[in-house]
């Protein structure tokens, strides 16, 4: 890799869009996870969670390359990030969950064909399918653009795993691992439990369906049983892991060209495990500060020295960045909007608890964990399972107290913590002093109480769906999967998702305001807009807008529709 072709990307944190070469030489992996790569290489069935930026697909890919080379399993990848696509077929088709259950079905046929490929098997091995081939690439692209075919082939889960089998035999391998990126995003609940009726269906003797999922908001089926039927695995960093530090400091040594990485040695070096542990265990958290802080044009290849007062604005920009994808779920996913609220509450509470906990405690004693004591109620929980999707707080093991009490223990995003001094160093604490407090501090250590003190007595009948009233009568719905008025007895319908998604506008996308302001003084105005100038032609007008971050905006936009 030329130093030109590095400079252009090295700040490109989706691991679908690194080459095999980026990937491999910039990914920083601790011991922990060498062992989750290793148990996604290996046999079972696994689910791989952590919120957005954690490194799941990064982890996914990893694995699907070192497969690519060993002589035991083929890898078979699958990326469901279309799956909104297909969403509006569900608002005009009775058939619509079988047309779901054959579109997951196709990726995987599509997925075997890419490993023949990448693996240079015998052409024939993937000829001797063409048609199954060829109908499962037409019934996704006609899919996921709302068409569906007049016939097509149909597959079940029987004859995948025969297919997979073939190809396992003809490519010389003992097993088949399968790994399903991006897998039960948002899908409704009901789209969730179908996909995980398959996954459990496609686990056998010869092959492993491994996939990666959001904490606290992925529905199962009822005949899937996690822990027993697949084991859950984190793609997550932990600041309390002893080598976390060192991790993160080798992201940027594999990452950044000599002289920019120079920029954090003597005095700055502190600056770097401040903005390590501010990102939370995030690499894009982390990466997207440092480029802040380093102030670097990907187009231009210009940089500054780091400072104090650029690496707060860092953490201050990426606090708004994770809060703005959490709010963002409301607007996106309406029926969500109550709970979304709750959840800017109790992000409050916590905070607001852990600063006055924290106020006579010395360095050394600060804490950034809320426990609440059990019983969890279903509307606490929900509120608590949609901050963990945003990776606003990330569910810790449960801890007793004695008399019978057990606590559910949540860290708070160190960003936020100190974005809201949370710590209660002081007006200006320097920040050798907020990394020791971040790093010193009691592991039992936690602020407890119950949903009641963080949300108040009355929280229950606020954390209510917010669902779609009928068209017809005006009268509420009683559920969420509730089919027909229970007033009027006419069908229920919904507007579609995807459809509302695309018209959103650009000021809605993870982007920095300067981008923003450029995107202004152009002809796009929302992400479907964006979509479609898939040459970049008017992103590339926009003021400060090259070819490097016109296609950041345009993934970015692309994530976006993912939701």
């Amino acid at each position: 890799m030329t130093q030109d072709d590095r400079s252009g990307s090295i700040f490109e944190t989706r691991a679908e869009h690194l080459t095999r070469g980026q990937l491999e030489s910039w990914t920083a992996l601790s011991a922990r996870e060498r062992k989750v790569v290793a148990k996604l290489k290996g046999t079972g069935a696994k689910l791989l969670t952590g919120p957005r930026g954690s490194g799941k697909s990064t982890l996914m890919r990893l694995a699907y390359f070192q497969l690519l080379e060993s002589k035991e399993a083929l890898p078979v990848y699958v990326n469901y990030a279309k799956h909104l696509a297909i969403e509006p077929i569900f608002k005009i088709r009775p058939d619509a969950t079988d047309l779901f259950r054959q579109w997951v079905i196709a990726k995987v046929v599509i997925g075997l064909r890419e490993v023949a490929s990448d693996a240079n098997l015998d052409p024939a091995v993937a000829a001797g399918v063409r048609d199954l081939l060829e109908g499962s690439q037409n019934l996704i692209e006609n899919l996921e653009v709302g068409v569906v075919p007049d016939s097509f082939g149909r597959v079940s889960p029987t004859q995948l795993i025969s297919q997979i089998n073939s190809f396992v035999s003809e490519a010389g391998r003992k097993r088949a691992v399968l790994l399903f990126d991006d897998a039960a995003h948002a899908f409704s609940a009901q789209q969730q439990r179908e996909f995980f009726e398959i996954f459990r269906q496609l686990r056998t003797r010869t092959v492993a369906p491994k996939a990666a999922v959001y904490p606290g908001v992925t529905n199962y089926s009822a005949n899937m049983h996690v822990g027993h039927d697949a084991e859950v695995l984190e793609a997550w960093y932990r600041a309390d892991d002893p080598a976390y530090l060192e991790t993160m400091q080798e992201v940027l040594t594999r990452r950044l060209p000599a002289q920019m990485r120079e920029e954090f040695d003597g005095d700055r070096a502190e600056l770097l495990n401040y903005l390590a542990l501010a990102s939370f265990g995030m690499p894009r958290s982390f990466l997207a500060m440092i480029q802040e802080v380093l102030e670097y044009d990907e187009d231009e290849g210009t940089h500054s020295p780091p400072t104090r007062r650029s690496a707060d604005s860092a953490i201050e920009k990426n606090v708004s960045i994770v809060r703005t994808v959490f709010e963002s779920t409301g607007e996106k996913i309406p029926r969500y909007l109550n709970l979304i609220t709750e959840g800017r509450r109790l992000e409050d509470a916590f905070l607001g608890a852990l600063q006055k906990f924290n106020s006579p405690k010395g360095i050394g004693q600060k804490i950034v964990t809320v426990g609440v004591r059990r019983p969890i109620t279903k509307e606490f929980e929900q509120v608590i399972d949609l901050m963990a999707y945003a990776g606003i707080i990330r569910t810790l093991d449960s801890q007793s107290r004695g008399a019978g009490w057990v606590y559910e223990r949540y860290e708070v995003h160190a960003g936020f913590v100190i974005s809201s001094n949370a710590l209660a160093l002081g007006r200006n604490p320097a920040a050798r002093d907020i990394v020791t407090s971040l790093l010193k501090r009691p592991a039992a250590g936690l602020v407890r109480g119950r949903p009641e003190t963080f949300l108040g007595d009355g929280y229950r009948a606020r954390c209510t769906l917010n669902l779609t009233p009928c068209n017809n009568c005006g009268a509420a719905r009683v559920s969420e999967d509730a089919q027909f008025c229970m007033k009027c007895g006419k069908p229920l319908s919904d507007k579609s998702l995807y459809h509302e998604i695309l018209q959103r506008p650009l000021s809605d996308l993870p982007i920095p305001e300067k981008k923003k302001s450029a995107l202004a003084k152009t002809d796009l105005r929302s992400v479907q807009d964006v979509l479609l100038d898939v040459d970049y032609k008017e992103l590339l007008r926009g003021h400060y807008i090259g070819a490097v971050w016109a296609k950041r905006i345009y993934s970015a936009a692309e994530e976006y529709v993912s939701v």
